[in-house]
């Protein structure tokens, strides 16, 4: 046993520059659960699961290490040799990795026998407890729809979080068609999830101001289950901050949650200013608040029956995909040099279908003896959800590379449409709010037909 006192430190990153490293021990635990992808030809496939490094050997004495890597294991069999927590061996080479992922360093163990399990159990943490949950819940979530891989992956996509099982072809027809935020798990899963806790919460009868004793953990759970992605800890933030506030004595305030969680969040992880999912998020989420609240919000009433309720429920879903589509479509064009002209009717029947999926999939896992019908419906639903998808794809002009816009014109576009929800209320006011949002659109693509 090498004695952990004589070993000197190092850190992921500071291994960069001498990547690749070739012929090397290396020593951790399984942090995440191991997937595997069979292989087109043959039997045999590939385990792929991230590890916490421990330590690591060359030709010098082992070198305490840390920090995560992915640890990539091809021509495996499909039998799962591997548990989230234990600790094990592997020999391979150390490498960067050459496409995009959260861990930039990877281990390519050359055979399933380069590797050992070490004494002991798997550590005993809450994730690894959770994450043994969610494989647990990707089983019932395959019970009577396993003749159907693509749907599933789907299914266990939008429920778990599980993306990389999904054909290529079927993630290109939702990025055409501006469709493709219901993958990542953010707001409106988690808001999915929150409002089916507190559609139970309220009738066993728990007090409106005591939601957040039970809304919370659950909601924690389901995040840490998903993966614990940024931008489902963004809205997991926003909804502490929010139904916490009546445990403090104070009014639940939506601006204010927003506001909260975005200092929060920045205060934590500065960097995220930067990032393209904490714009988009924070962005798309004012929008929303300030079209409830302002002119559209109008269009939502109070009585009227079913029919009201029906009335209210397509007004509501109409405000949300119009405020959304407003809100992304310049920071679309300036992070990724896309415009989609089919987004806005691609979002009013794929999000209504994604909830119905959910709901497929929670009554799943909540009656798992009738897991097999739940499926079932979810799987019509998911079949509506591609069938839609992969028409609006194929329309001619559904889809358009455009250059990055002007900064200027991006925030002019944003001044004007602020302005047209929480100031205008004259004509006159009106009339600037549209002019500024013409004039950002002028700016835009003025230059582009020139």
């Amino acid at each position: 046993m090498v004695d952990a006192a004589a070993i000197s430190s190092a850190g992921i990153n500071q291994l960069q520059c001498v990547l690749p490293m070739e012929h090397i021990e290396l020593i951790g635990r399984i942090a995440d659960s191991p997937e595997y992808y069979s292989s087109s030809v043959g039997n045999r496939g590939t385990w792929v699961f991230p590890l916490d490094c421990e330590g690591l050997k060359t030709s010098t004495p082992w070198t305490r290490l840390r920090g995560r890597i992915q640890v990539r294991i091809p021509g495996s069999l499909s039998e799962k040799p591997f548990r989230i927590g234990g600790r094990i061996c592997f020999s391979g080479t150390l490498r960067k990795r050459n496409y995009p992922g959260e861990e930039s360093v990877e281990l390519v163990v050359p055979t399933s026998k380069d590797w050992n399990p070490l004494a002991g159990h798997p550590a005993l943490s809450p994730m690894g407890w959770i994450q043994q949950q969610r494989e647990r819940a990707a089983k019932t979530l395959s019970n009577g729809v396993e003749r159907h891989p693509t749907q599933l992956a789907v299914f266990k996509a939008l429920m778990l979080g599980y993306r990389k099982a999904i054909p290529v072809e079927i993630i290109q027809q939702f990025r055409r068609t501006g469709t493709m935020h219901i993958f990542a798990i953010s707001g409106l899963h988690v808001g999915m999830v929150g409002l089916l806790i507190t559609v139970v919460l309220k009738t066993v009868g728990v007090p409106r101001d005591k939601w957040g004793l039970w809304l919370l953990p659950l909601l924690l759970v389901y995040v840490c289950a998903t993966g614990m992605k940024s931008s489902a800890l963004r809205a997991l933030t926003m909804a502490t901050v929010y139904f916490c506030a009546p445990l403090f004595r104070r009014k639940p305030d939506v601006p204010n949650a927003i506001a909260f969680a975005a200092i929060l969040l920045l205060f934590i992880h500065p960097q995220e200013i930067l990032s393209a999912g904490f714009i988009f998020s924070f962005t798309v989420v004012s929008f929303l608040v300030m079209a409830f609240a302002g002119p559209p919000g109008r269009l939502i009433t109070k009585g009227g029956g079913w029919l009201g309720t029906v009335r209210n429920y397509v007004a509501s879903l109409g405000i949300t995909s119009a405020a959304a589509f407003i809100a992304s479509i310049p920071l679309t064009a300036l992070f990724f040099g896309s415009f989609s002209t089919v987004s806005l009717i691609g979002n009013l029947v794929v999000v209504p279908l994604t909830f119905c999926v959910v709901l497929s999939g929670w009554l799943s896992l909540l009656v798992p003896i009738a897991s097999g019908i739940f499926n079932h419906a979810a799987l019509v639903f998911i079949n509506g959800l591609l069938g839609t998808v992969a028409f609006l794809s194929g329309l001619p002009g559904s889809s358009w590379n455009v250059p990055p816009p002007p900064l200027l014109a991006v925030l002019v576009w944003y001044i004007g449409w602020i302005h047209l929800f929480t100031h205008a209320r004259t004509a006159p006011q009106r009339y600037l709010s549209v002019f500024l949002i013409a004039l950002a659109l002028a700016a835009t693509t003025i230059p582009v037909l020139l």
